[in-house]
């Protein structure tokens, strides 16, 4: 096994990026010889030849290669020899550590240079957490800034949030930010800072999903998923939200008032009243018809028939 080739896949681009970092570091390279690439713009031709020469002036050298699309089923506008990197694994430089990130990538196990990879490198994979495992993780980042956050703001925060990483670790600062140092969360700032931030980004998402804003809902798509929202999260809290928005229709329909939706739903009057401007500003049909399409999605993934970032996105661009 080259132990100075690695390969990082799982659901994780967070642990990932810190494992990633931590083997940078243990390599002492310094910065002139730590080089990163990008799968979708330089060929792998090209990076290995790079992992061929010798570092600058120094011990070691670390390359980086992040978006392998040259490890999936994907078309790629660049020509990827894999030949040369599955050479390269035969006999790889003393001097190089090749890293390569695949994290978020549905590797194709048929390619030669994937089996290649699983026999020769060094394989490491990035697990989703558990609930214990991911609470530890929370309350790790919380006191890190001297920051205390209570067992029942963990759980909020976690229903909230999800357990995507990324999401989670952007949630946190603006926590932290919030409480500033030596400070406490509890489940209110969670619910006041929290809560409105994705509730108002998914709110932004379905309102451009029910008027058919193509251009709108795949802008504010792309910005959820980069930022590390999971699209299963988003898709069930787009479907959640539409729901509750025929609920509201119809208790409209039936007389109830602003307060009186309020107290069905249990929230506040200031969330039962977006709750009834949204009730009052979309057709009935689009919204049922939405969440049909979304509930058959919803079992075409569960059942496998679809890959869920595939099956959103083609949900997304067929409106």
């Amino acid at each position: 096994m080259a132990n100075n080739v690695y390969l990082f896949i799982g659901d994780e681009p967070l642990l990932i990026t810190s494992k990633i970092e931590r083997i940078i570091k243990n390599s002492r390279a310094d910065e002139f010889n730590i080089v990163k690439y990008d799968g979708d713009e330089t060929s792998i031709s090209a990076i290995i030849q790079d992992a061929l020469t010798p570092p600058f002036m120094a011990n070691v050298k670390v390359i980086v290669i992040k978006n392998p699309i040259f490890l999936t089923n994907e078309k790629s506008q660049i020509n990827h020899e894999v030949k040369d990197l599955i050479k390269y694994l035969e006999k790889p430089m003393d001097t190089t550590v090749l890293i390569i990130n695949a994290a978020n990538t549905k590797l194709s196990e048929k390619l030669d240079v994937v089996k290649a990879l699983r026999q020769k490198a060094t394989v490491n994979e990035t697990k989703e957490m558990d609930d214990i495992e991911y609470t530890g993780w929370l309350k790790r980042q919380c006191d890190l800034e001297g920051i205390q956050i209570r067992d029942d703001a963990a759980k909020q925060f976690i229903n909230i949030v999800g357990k995507n990483l990324t999401a989670a670790k952007n949630e946190v600062d603006k926590l932290v930010a919030y409480v500033g140092k030596g400070g406490k969360i509890t489940t209110k700032e969670v619910a006041e800072i929290t809560s409105k931030t994705i509730q108002n980004d998914v709110y932004a998402l379905t309102n451009s999903i029910l008027n058919k804003e193509k251009k709108k809902v795949l802008h504010t798509y792309t910005e959820l998923v980069t930022s590390g929202h999971d699209v299963m999260q988003l898709m069930n809290l787009v479907s959640r939200t539409i729901k509750d928005t025929l609920i509201t229709n119809l208790y409209l329909k039936n007389g109830l008032k602003q307060a009186d939706i309020a107290q069905k739903f249990g929230v506040s009057t200031n969330r039962a009243y977006y709750l009834v401007k949204n009730a009052k500003a979309f057709d009935s049909e689009i919204a049922e018809d939405v969440v049909k399409k979304l509930a058959t999605l919803d079992y075409k993934i569960k059942s496998g028939q679809i890959d869920a970032k595939a099956g959103f996105e083609i949900f997304l661009l067929s409106l």
